[in-house]
This record gives structure tokens, sequence and C-alpha cells, in this order.
């Protein structure tokens, strides 16, 4: 059910934010805020036993088809607090967005009181049911009497504080200035490591908390920072944090609402300081996330200027360093202390499973169940750490032990520690498949993640966790709050706040759901999509439509549709009235080609989603949203124009009119949105031009113009936008207004794809090299072939001209006409790029040979396409280890020539093999990939047969008409699709 994640979102990041606190000031209603964050700290002092039951419940049913002995009543319990705690999130966001006013606070008094009471009876109705509450999750960990709990709770501990503590008074005697002047000194460093779950989070707390460190440092800051955060993103969170520490709280309220830049929020900290001791506590993923250059010697670099001599940062390693390890990170990062907290002895990991079960067992049971765990704790789970004692205290006497599996406790702490925003993700990701780009907005919408959306780590993360065996587990179908509802429903759960309805004209009679009153009050997302099937069957009968068979049934069909149009506009009509409460509306399809003028209702609206649909204009209410952040305008082809109206949106962020192609100009009044941080126009073939005073956007982070045929020239000035993070489809050449020296001033780019690069002068500057920050980069040659020899040769120029720092990700070259390759892609230079994860080599008609992608040690994914003269992959394209220690993903497609293939590719997971004419057989090799299990082969006709592979559990054949294999020697396979080859045809 994951309700507790929601409860730490609330308690530990939003009711106690500044702005939070700020509003709640000047709306007069702190005291009421203060009594609602009280009873969720209560509510969150019950949750862990059912919610540790109700997920085991889950495991244990997946695993036996058997119930758990746990009460029926805890998982409505539970769920009743799901619904509660996203009402009272739902209740805060809209707190946070109004501006004060006199009714609006009479409003918001009636719904804090009403709230209350329902949270008020929940706390009662746990209390019934003698749920104990844990002292440790009763309050704020960062309060100042959360010592006492500390000192009555925490068991095998203290010797560890008290060696710690030791640490930081003999740094404090040993202050070494960090240069000849003597006028600063770095701040010290202390990393706990060590493995999971063993409790290093609740000792930082307790350092936090000690006597010594509140009388040695002024400040104490505390900073839970997101997976895989950037640089800038990290800066800014670590920022915010030490602003809130100050003391003046009236001027730091002040000072935060303006939304200072990063340089000037980092001054005023340093002034409100004035030389104090500070200790920043980082609680992060792993080391990688934080500890890695430059962005330790960038923030580094900062907290030196503020601050005083004797400051310290204290690392909390959320896994362990282990992986890492031969990294050598210590060799590499001075001034850091590692001390490695060791699990539980026997006694202290028994005594805390002992307090943890006297809370839950009778006492008539209690001898016999602390008898038998003594007997039986070898064979628990998770013995040494801290959450298996916990766990195993507050169900372990209704579970037998030997039957479980090894990986299941592991998973339920799995899911307690995930990523809120990776939460979101994957529950998001439920209700819309796989559609990344509106899920990523749906995320922002609720200002989880940057307009920028989520770094290549996040993406990583995601992927693990989605994947992955916790995702079974943890997220089974009936998702609380989040429901699909079929076409033939006809209701909606009560406790439902996220919906998604499927739109198929194709059911008589076509009927959307009823939705209660109390239902679409309380609606926070709305999704209305045509299935895909009806979209496809709809195209089929459009194309047939001069046949004089199917002409009846294409009337019909149209008539189907009609009156599901009327049916659908009807339902937005009358639902924009009442959907007061909603944040999010998706409609996707193309049977609307109107919206209601009631749309100006949706008040709390933040994020509007419209795609595929046929509207010409649009109405002029719907610039009247006064909260509006996101505009998404996708595929509507015969959008005409954008209203002069744009302007109203004041909060608007992102603007997106991908693919309206009958566009021809955005209105001049878009340069007065001073908070867009994100324009994009991809494939709006006939948008002439775009505003000239482009640099008036101060926020902006994105443009994309990439398709933008029609598109005469980029406006003179982008330089100066040097807050740009993405830039994506700019022409570059002398003729296109936009040159690579250009490039040089934006500083601050994280991603940048270039098209048509061949029309662009030779330089013989290195314009990339400064990008430090720059961890995507895609160049596209483009335009025709030509014969010129002199044509290869500045391209070659070129390329070493775009010669990326050494921080990149991802590279991505397409119809690149050189030859050969710069020198910053040979062997020995790319033994450098340690960052990089994914390569993409695609139309290289000119490249008899590869480079050496072996050297790239941390190489992940690898697509090579396209590549005419390529006939085998030698020892060069390998490089000097013969192997790619981290490949997991590798992709050839079009490769005509390509004879031999590939025979050392230990750590594979997925092969795609499409087009490669000339390739006959695969290498016996190949069976010493073990852990292959998906592979993909398309169009090689000349391909006669495969190797057996133990591993693999799925594999796609299509149009290889002289493969033969045996089928019986894949023992794994699980998933089998064979289209198009005659000779396998049972």
């Amino acid at each position: 059910m994951l309700v507790f994640l929601e409860l730490k979102h609330l308690l530990l990041e939003v009711l106690p934010s500044p702005t939070m606190v700020a509003q709640g000031r000047l709306l007069c209603i702190q005291n009421h805020l203060a009594m609602v964050c009280d009873s969720l700290w209560a509510i969150n002092s019950m949750i862990e036993i059912p919610e540790m039951g109700v997920l085991f419940n889950y495991i244990w049913h997946h695993r036996f088809n058997s119930p758990l002995d746990v009460p029926v009543e805890f998982a409505d319990w539970v769920t009743d607090v799901a619904t509660a705690v996203i009402d009272v999130g739902e209740l805060l966001s809209r707190i946070m967005d109004w501006e004060a006013s006199l009714h609006f606070r009479h409003v918001i008094l009636v719904e804090l009181k009403e709230m209350l009471c329902d949270l008020n009876s929940l706390v009662l109705r746990g209390s019934a049911m003698g749920l104990p509450r844990d002292p440790m999750g009763s309050m704020n960990p960062l309060r100042e009497d959360y010592s006492i709990v500390l000192q009555n709770e925490v068991v095998g501990r203290h010797e560890d504080l008290e060696k710690l503590i030791e640490i930081f008074q003999q740094q404090q005697q040993q202050l070494v200035p960090s240069n000849n002047n003597g006028d600063d000194y770095n701040p010290f460093v202390i990393v706990i490591d060590g493995e999971e779950r063993v409790g290093k989070t609740t000792l930082a707390h307790m350092i936090y908390h000690h006597t010594w460190v509140r009388q040695q440092f002024h400040h104490r800051i505390w900073v839970d920072l997101p997976p895989s955060v950037s640089t800038l993103e990290m800066i800014k969170i670590i920022g915010k944090e030490f602003a809130e520490s100050i003391n003046n709280e009236e001027h730091c309220d002040q000072k935060l609402h303006l939304e200072l830049p990063l340089q000037a929020m980092w001054k005023y900290i340093s002034e409100q300081l004035d030389g104090s001791r500070y200790l920043l506590v980082l609680h992060c993923l792993d080391l990688n996330s934080l500890i890695l250059q430059p962005e330790w010697s960038e923030l580094k670099n900062i907290l030196l200027r503020v601050g005083g001599p004797g400051s310290a940062i204290l690392v909390i390693l959320k896994s362990s360093t282990q992986s890492v390890s031969d990294m050598s990170f210590q060799n590499r990062v001075k001034d850091i202390t590692t001390y490695c907290l060791k699990p539980l002895s026997d006694d202290a990991w028994l005594e805390l499973f002992k307090r943890h079960a006297a809370m839950t067992i009778p006492l008539s049971k209690r001898d016999i169940v602390f008898k038998g765990s003594t007997f039986a704790m070898p064979l628990f789970q998770l013995v040494g750490q801290t959450f298996g004692a916990k766990f195993w205290g507050s169900l372990g006497h209704s579970i037998q032990v030997e039957d479980l599996f090894p990986c299941e406790i592991k998973d339920i702490h799995m899911v307690r520690n995930f990523p809120f925003a990776i939460v979101r993700f994957l529950q998001y990701h439920y209700l819309l498949d796989k559609d990344y780009n509106v899920i990523l907005h749906m995320l922002t919408a609720e200002g989880l993640i940057p307009v920028e959306g989520l770094s290549p780590g996040w993406t990583e993360i995601y992927e693990r966790f989605r994947y992955g065996r916790e995702s079974t587990f943890c997220f089974p179908r009936k998702l609380y709050l989040h429901r699909k509802v079929p076409g033939d429903s006809t209701t909606i759960p009560r406790c439902c706040r996220y919906l998604r309805l499927e739109i198929n004209p194709r059911v008589i009679p076509f009927r959307l759901p009823t939705m209660p009153v109390e239902v679409s009050k309380k609606m926070i997302a709305l999704i209305l999509r045509e299935d895909e099937a009806t979209t496809r069957a709809f195209q089929v009968y459009k194309k047939r439509l001069m046949k004089p068979a199917t002409t009846i049934s294409l009337q019909v069909y149209k008539k189907r549709r009609t009156k599901a149009a009327t049916a659908i506009s009807k339902f937005l009509d009358k639902m924009s009235v009442r959907l007061v409460h909603l944040h999010i509306l998706v409609v996707e399809t193309s049977m609307i080609q109107s919206l209601p003028n009631e749309i100006s209702k949706l008040v709390s609206l933040r994020y509007l989603h419209l795609s595929k649909l046929e509207i010409e204009l649009l109405p002029k209410s719907l610039f009247d949203l006064p909260n509006l952040r996101i505009l998404s305008l996708l595929h509507c082809k015969n959008l005409q124009k954008i209203p002069e109206r744009i302007h109203k949106l004041k909060k608007l962020q992102i603007l997106k009119l991908a693919y309206c192609t009958k566009l021809q100009q955005l209105p001049r009044s878009i340069t007065r949105l001073k908070n867009l941080e994100e324009l994009n126009v991809e494939g709006c073939c006939f948008l002439r031009k775009l505003p000239e005073d482009l640099v008036s956007f101060k926020l902006l982070r994105i443009l994309n113009v990439a398709g933008c045929a029609s598109l005469s020239h980029i406006p003179h000035g982008i330089e100066q936008s040097i807050g740009l993070r993405k830039l994506s489809g700019i022409f570059v050449g002398v003729n296109e207004g936009f040159e690579l020296t250009q490039l040089q001033a934006l500083t601050n780019l994280h991603e940048l794809r270039l098209r048509n690069i061949e029309r662009t002068e030779e330089t013989q500057t290195e314009v990339l090299m400064g990008q430090q920050s720059l961890w995507d980069l895609s160049l596209h040659w483009g335009g025709e072939e030509k014969k010129e020899s002199s044509e290869s040769t500045t391209s070659l120029q070129v390329l070493e001209a775009l010669r990326p720092s050494l921080q990149l990700k991802r590279l991505e070259i397409i119809s690149y006409k050189g030859v050969e390759f710069p020198t910053w892609m040979s062997k020995q230079q790319l033994a450098g790029f340690n960052s990089l994860v994914e390569v993409r080599l695609i139309n290289l008609k000119r490249c008899a040979t590869l480079p050496s992608l072996g050297q790239l040690a941390n190489l992940e994914k690898l697509e090579i396409s396209g590549m005419d003269l390529i006939t085998h992959l030698d020892d060069t394209f390998y490089g000097d280890d013969g192997i790619f220690p981290m490949l997991t993903e590798l992709t050839f497609s079009e490769m005509l020539a390509l004879e031999k293939c590939w025979d050392n590719l230990r750590n594979l997971y997925i092969i795609e093999i499409v087009g490669c004419q000339e390739l006959r057989c695969l290498p016996q090799g190949m069976q010493r990939l073990k852990r292959l299990y998906k592979m993909i082969i398309n169009s090689c006709n000349n391909l006669t047969t495969l190797v057996a592979l133990d591993s693999l559990e799925e594999l796609n054949i299509y149009a290889c008409p002289v493969l033969a294999f045996n089928l019986a020697a894949f023992t794994k396979l699980r998933t089998l699709t064979i289209k198009g080859c005659p000779k396998m045809e049972m």
C-alpha cells in the first residue's frame, strides 16, 4: 500500500517547508495545520504493523495462494488512511497554490476542520484495533526532544555514537587551513557506511541530537538528496535547507519567496551565517550519486565560502559502498573519513526483537515466542539488521520461518525505501503504461521532479524497480486510489482519486461510468483515452473507404464515433463544474472537435494534456485557469493558432505544441510568460519563426525545434540564454543563423541535439570542452550524400571541434560524413570517458572500422546501425581487455556486410540483430553469455542457424527465410515469436 511513504512525504517535506509555514501564517491557519500534523504523526506511529502485515499478506498469497493470519480490518484501515493522506496532500497543495483571501480562508478552515475529524477518527480506530504506537514514528526526527526518544528506544549503538563523536572532536582539534593564506578551512567529511538496514540513519540522528554536537555547531542542516540528482539541483536543494536553518524566520521566508538566483541565495546564506560553524548531514542513495568529480569539488568549493572553521559534513549512505569498492573512491577524494557500521550484535538484535514482539503478542504467549525466537534465531532472515528485528518482532510470531523465501523480507524493506518520486512513477505507470512523457509531466505538476525531468541515474533506478522482483511483490494490480475502469464498467470506487477511463465507441451502447458527486469532488487525476484497438480499426475503415463491401461498415462506425463524441463532450461539460480539486486532466482521442467553455471551472488544474483532438481553435476560457503549470497540445493537427490570451497563464512552466502541423506562428504575447521553462514545437513543420525576443524567457530551460522544416532562423542572442539545459533540433550553419561557437556561452547544457551540421563552416575551437554538465550529446549531419572528399575532411574537423567533456553519459552520432573518427574517440582517449553508459552510431556509411568501444568501462547500451562497410568486429573494437565489462544491451541493425559477430560479451542481457544480410551463423562462443535472457532477430536473409542458449527466456524472430534450428535446445524459453520463417513453420 505504501501509505507510510505518502505520510513521510507530507510530514518531512511538505508541512515543514518554509513556503507552507509562511502561507499558513499568512492565512492565520498555522494552528490548524499544526493539529493536522499531530494527527498525521499519530497515524504514522501506528501504521508500521498493519502496513507490513498487508504487504506480507500479499507476498504470502502470491507465493502460496493462501492468506496469512493478519486481521482483515487492518487492510480496510490502511486503505482509509491512504485516502485521508491523499486528501491532506491535495488540500495542502491548494493552500500553497492559492493567494490569500478572506473567502478562501473560510473555505480552507471548513475543510481543515472536516479533515481533522476524519484523521482523529482514524486514530481512534487504530487504538481500538490494539495497534501500539511506535515512539520513533510519532514525531519529526529533527525535533529537539527526539533525542529523548532515541535514548529510550535505540539498542546497541551507543558505543558507535561515542566513537564517531570522538572523531568529530579530533577533527576539530586539528584544523588545517585549506590555502596558504589561512583564511578558510576545508569542512571535514565523515561517511557512515555499512550494509543496508543496519541503522545508519538512526545513528546519524543520534549524532545530530548529541549534546556536544548541539554545543559545537551553531547550525545543523539535514538534507535528503534524491537519487542521481544533478549538480545544480543538488546545490540548490542544499542551499534552500541552509536558508531554512537560519533563525530569522520572517526574513528567511521573504528571501525564499523571491526565488533568488543560485549565486544570490548562497551570498545571502554566507551573510546570515557570518562565520558560524555548521554540521551538514547529507542522506543519499550511494556514494556514486554524491562524491564524484566534478560534482563533489563544485559543492565543496561553495561550502568553503560559508560557515566558519570546524564546520563538518556527515554523509549517510542508504546503500553500501561495497558495489563501488573496486573504484577506490577513497583514493580519489581527499578529506574523507569512512566509518563502517557493523550489524547489531546477537544480544542487541534479540532485545530489539523482543521489544517489538511485546507490543503485538498477547501476554500469555510471550514466554513461548521468546524461547522459540532464541532457539530459531539462526534461521531468521536479516539477523543483525534493525529492520529485521522490527519486522520479526511485529509479525514473526504468526509466520513459519522455515517456509519463507530469502527474498521476501528484503522486498518489503526495498518498498519501504523507495524514493517517493519513483513510487509515483510506478503508480502512474500502471495507469499510463509506457507513456513516459505524460508520466514525467504528472510528476512535474506535483512538484516531485524539476521541469527538465529525470536524469539518467533516475531512469536506471526506475528500470530496476519497474522490471525487478520488487515491483512484482509490491505493486499488485489493486493499487490503492489508482483505477483503470474498463469500458463495460458502470461504477467508480468511493476511494478512487486517480482514474483512467477507456474510450471504445465499438461498445454498444457506448456510455461512460457514473461518477458520484462525492467522488468527483475528490478526484485528483482524470485520464480519458481512446483504446489503441479502436484507433487502429478506424484507420483501417478509412483506408477501405472506396470498397463497396465496407462502405456500410464505415458509415455505421462513423455514427458510433459521433455518438461517442457527443457523450464524451457532455461528460466533460458536466464534470468540469464538479472536478473542483482536479490537478491533472489527460484527454487523448480524435473524436473531440471542441472543448467546453466550462473548462475554466477547473480552478485547481495544474496539468492539461490534450492529444489528437480535432479542434481548430482553443476556447478563450482555457486561458483563465489560474494554476495551470503545463499545457500540452500534441498532434492536434487542425489547430491553426494560439490566442494572444495565452499570457494570462501566469504560472505556466511548460508549453508543448509538438506536431501541431497547421500552426504557422506563435503569438507575440507568449514572451510575457515569465515562468516558462520549456517550449517544445517539435514537428511543427509550417512554423515560420520563433519570437525575436526569445531571451526574454529568463527561466527557459528546454527548447526543442526538431523537425521545424520551415523555421528560417534561430533568434539572435540565444547564446545569452545561459539557463538552457536542453537544446534540441538546432540547425547549424552560416545560413541558419546559428554557429558552433555560440555554444560556448551555454555552459549549463545537459542535453544538446544538433542537426544539419554539414552546413557549418569548419572551426578550430573545441566548443564543448567547457560543458562539464553536458551528459547527452546527439550530432546529426543529415542532408544528401555527396561525393566530394573535402566534405569528409570538413566533417572530421567539425567532429574534432565537438569534443565533449569526460562527464558525458550518452553519445549519438548520425549520418556522419567522415571516413575516420576524431582523436577524442581513439583507444587511448576513450578510456577516460568513465561516465559514458550509452552509445549510438547510426548511418556512418563511409567508416570502414569501429572505434575501440571496449575501452568504455561503464558502457551499458550500444547500438550500431547502417554502417555498410563493417564486415566483422576485430580486436580494435573490443579494446585492450577484449570485453565490455558492463554492457547489457546490444543492437546491430542494417549492417549489410556484417559476417562475423562477437563471442565474449559476458554481461549481456539483451541482443537485437536487424537487417544484417551477410550474417550466416552466430558463434558458439555465445554460449558463454550466461546472463542473456532476450534476443530479437529481424530480416537476416542468410542466417541459417542459431546457437543453443541455456539462459534465453524470450526469443523473437522475424523474416529470416532460411533459418532452421532445434527449439528443444532452448530449455528456459518462456516467450517465443516466429514470423516469416518458412523453414520453422509447424
